[in-house]
């Protein structure tokens, strides 16, 4: 049988059957030279962003404070899965003897798993923790470039976008100890895979039954994002859900978006296969906490009162006033926000710099008005506007001020709709959900970026239609693509980042890891002191109390004689002295497994320190085994 070729067709060598393959390979490795150069401006501005903290990698963390709880959370997560093999989400190192559960607690699983190998590669904790915080600078800012990216098309403007989101005020005032706040990084990457899931069309449509396929799988990518960022911070999971219920109302109650989507063939059922694959999929992989969290909530503790929830709301001003971090004018803004009674002076300085940044401002509010056909520019900034409203809390704090006029009058807000649902009582801050508000921003910024751009480059007479030849751009386009983003780093500035050391240096702690067996330790003051969990990365025994974002009932505090003697609120002449003199505190100490007590003299003021050296001579009577006056601390061997 002999094949007819037909002369119309041409036939292709090897060589040239090559060359498609060749400009594809060409494409891909000029997208990923573009992608590894967005990564490396992303790493060179977080270095030279988050000064000093690369050039004290191993020796101090920035801000200190909370910093050793998150420190603490690294050595467990590693030490719970690789040392004890058991769920990282109990611990009976803290406590002591009950143990704890850790679901309330700011664990940031994926921190600590992303630390394992980090510390199996031989960097100590300090350098751990401090890679973690930096790398979520970098890939905040890569995500929100995808993100970006999708939505306006431009490189440019998305990385600018980037910038907005993963260097704002908000990222660098968490660091103050917040590593569950400032791991943002997984954010923008959920929006991302939930908007493509959403947008992918539908077999109906004409699209292949691939595309069909592909669209499910970004959704079930959304509910793997969604994981992670409940295993990051659960605060960070259900502001996303609030994100993705707007997102979702907005396309099924818009018209324009009900349109859209009939037109790429995505209806109810497309729809809703989609949510119950990205649904499933967070759930599934949620599983394991979410019931024992739900049980946990219940039994009240965790339960904050509504004046807490005033505390950390959003004064309306703190967005439009500069950081307090910024090298040149921060100290004047400090001073001038602890004038502003009653609630700004006690608020932590990180849920009190919430700068959203004038340039921001300006070009978000340029692209709003320049892009107002665009149904995404539209959909940002009602997202903007509806996240800073309800980061204000469930009344309107303005200056200080909650009641208005000669009646005393309360301006209630949206959020107070949400005080009631599970969780939201628990989570006490609604300032910080301006971290959608920043996401919403950099959206903006981003389209605003791109149209100025454009709009710079193009020549004159093209919107008209004629025939021109393009050139380069002008200098107002090159000043307008390197000041813009220029001028918002400026006004986000926070270098020099005040970074602290550990005082890990205390030779009792050696010895006493070196000390085989089991046994607990008792350290004085008897307050939530996140240090205690810092040292216990080097002794590695279990501790009387402990230091938990939610602090649980301690019965032991109540019932055991000698540890309520101890406690601050209990008198050095309380009748319980009785039970605890002439040896009978110790030996029930011995008896509970405590082999040391060991005390921080500088925790204390002077009444304190008198009162506190009166227990102890009390409960013990007999000078400390061992003292380091240099770091003013004591400790008995039992």
């Amino acid at each position: 049988m002999t094949t007819t070729i037909d002369p119309r067709t041409p036939v292709l060598t090897p060589e040239s059957a090559r060359i498609p393959q060749n400009s594809k390979l060409k494409t891909q490795n000029s997208k990923l030279k573009a992608h590894l150069l967005v990564l490396g401006g992303y790493v060179l501005l977080t270095v030279l962003l988050t000064y000093p903290i690369p050039f004290r990698l191993f020796t101090e963390v920035p801000g200190g404070g909370d910093a050793w709880q998150h420190v603490w959370n690294l050595w467990w997560v590693k030490h719970a899965l690789f040392g004890l093999h058991t769920n990282p989400y109990h611990t009976d190192l803290l406590y002591y003897p009950q143990g704890v559960n850790l679901y309330l607690h700011t664990l940031v699983l994926t921190a600590g798993l992303i630390g394992i190998p980090l510390q199996l590669a031989g960097f100590n904790l300090i350098a751990t923790y401090n890679l973690v915080l930096l790398l979520s600078f970098v890939l905040g800012g890569y995500g929100m470039f995808l993100l970006c990216h999708y939505l306006t098309g431009n490189r440019w403007a998305s990385f600018v976008g980037g910038i907005v989101f993963a260097f704002s005020p908000y990222h660098f005032a968490h660091l103050f100890g917040h590593m569950n706040l400032s791991s943002l990084e997984w954010i923008p990457f959920y929006v991302l895979l939930l908007l493509k899931a959403i947008d992918a069309p539908s077999v109906a449509s004409g699209s292949t039954p691939d595309t069909q396929h592909s669209a499910l799988f970004l959704a079930a990518g959304a509910g793997v994002l969604l994981a992670v960022n409940a295993y990051t911070d659960l605060l960070y999971a259900i502001f996303l859900m609030l994100l993705t219920g707007l997102i979702l109302a907005w396309r099924v109650l818009a018209p324009s978006e009900r349109r859209l989507l009939r037109e790429v063939g995505v209806g109810w059922r497309e729809g809703l296969l989609r949510l119950l694959v990205g649904g499933g999929a967070f759930l599934l992989l949620v599983s394991p906490i979410i019931l024992p969290t739900l049980a946990e909530a219940r039994q009240g503790y965790a339960q904050q009162p509504p004046r807490e929830t005033l505390v950390y709301s959003s004064d309306a001003i703190l967005a439009f006033t500069p950081s307090e971090l910024h090298p040149l004018w921060g100290k004047a803004i400090s001073e001038r926000i602890n004038r502003i009674g009653p609630y700004l002076p006690i608020k932590n300085p990180s849920e009190r710099v919430v700068f959203l940044g004038y340039a921001v401002l300006g070009l978000a509010a340029y692209g709003v008005w320049w892009l107002r056909a665009n149904r995404r520019v539209r959909f940002w900034a009602f997202v903007a506007g509806a996240t800073w409203l309800l980061s204000l809390g469930p009344i309107l704090q303005l200056y200080g001020k909650s009641q208005f006029t000669a009646f005393g009058v309360s301006i209630p807000l949206p959020y107070l709709l949400l005080y009631k649902l599970p969780l939201f009582s628990i989570m006490r801050t609604p300032t910080r959900l301006a971290v959608l508000t920043m996401l919403a921003l950099g959206i903006l910024v981003a389209f605003a970026i791109g149209a100025l751009l454009s709009s710079l480059r193009a020549p004159r007479g093209e919107a008209r239609g004629e025939a021109i030849a393009r050139r380069s751009p002008a200098w107002g386009y090159w000043l307008a693509a390197l000041g813009l983003p220029a001028l918002i780093l400026f006004e986000f500035l926070a270098v020099p980042f005040p970074t602290v050391p550990p005082g890990w240096n205390v030779p009792i702690y050696s010895k006493i890891a070196n000390e085989p067996g089991r046994f607990a330790l008792l350290e004085l003051p008897l307050r939530p002191f996140s240090d205690y969990m810092a040292y216990q990365t080097i002794h590695g025994k279990p501790i009387i109390g402990g230091y938990l974002s939610r602090q649980p009932p301690y019965a032991l505090e109540e019932e055991m004689p000698a540890v309520k003697y101890l406690l601050d609120t209990t008198s050095p002449s309380d009748p319980i002295r009785e039970q605890v003199t002439g040896g009978k505190g110790v030996e029930a100490l011995r008896k509970l497994g405590v082999k040391y007590i060991i005390i921080r003299w500088w925790a204390f003021t002077s009444d304190q320190k008198a009162a506190m050296q009166t227990k102890l001579s009390t409960l013990l009577g007999r000078p400390p085994d061992f003292t380091y006056p240099q770091d003013q601390v004591d400790a008995w061997k039992l």
